[in-house]
């Protein structure tokens, strides 16, 4: 089973995992007169997936990047500290990048990197 699955859609293994979590502050969060944060902190935990594929196909990139075209996805990952956890999640800026071109074959490989923001 593929390590990442986007709405039921197996996803190559990237080549690189970063998941960061944040939190989110109400807008009453700032600082005082004196420089102390008085902080409101509404949400904690929120997930974001930094993904980055390397040396993938033109047949892959599109595969990932179809995957990923919709406003709101729902992303299963199977082997975080947490065990198995689905979530929803929409997608952020999206890199594509030529790596290599063989002339030879006519062929492309990529780089595509993009994050995944949990609602």
């Amino acid at each position: 089973m593929a390590m990442i699955v986007i709405d039921g859609i197996n996803m190559p293994t990237p080549s690189s995992f970063r998941m960061p979590m944040m939190d989110i502050d109400s807008e009453d969060t700032k600082r005082n007169e004196l420089g102390y944060m008085q902080r409101d902190r509404i949400r904690q935990g929120i997930r974001k997936f930094e993904l980055e594929y390397k040396g993938i196909t033109s047949e892959q990139l599109v595969t990932i990047a179809t995957a990923v075209k919709p406003e709101k996805v729902s992303v299963t990952f199977l082997r975080s500290p947490w065990g198995e956890i689905t979530l929803d999640m929409y997608v952020g800026d999206r890199i594509a990048e030529i790596v290599k071109y063989d002339e030879d074959y006519n062929k492309m490989y990529w780089k595509y990197s993009f994050n995944l923001v949990e609602f």
